[in-house]
């Protein structure tokens, strides 16, 4: 009974450490890439036309 509970106790532990290694790693490139992310949200709008321009005067 016990082996049992420590073989699950493992695999519990295995996958937690893969899902904190997939965290980080995420979190890692996120702050990478987060001036080309700035960069290109502030130049969508004009070039998808999201937002309309003005009246000509």
């Amino acid at each position: 009974m016990l082996a049992r509970t420590w073989e699950v106790v493992k695999a519990t532990m295995a996958v937690a450490a893969l899902i904190a290694a997939a965290l980080v790693s995420a979190d890692k490139l996120d702050r990478q890439k987060a001036p080309a992310h700035a960069a290109a949200a502030l130049a969508e709008p004009a070039a998808t036309g999201a937002i309309t321009p003005g009246p000509r005067p």
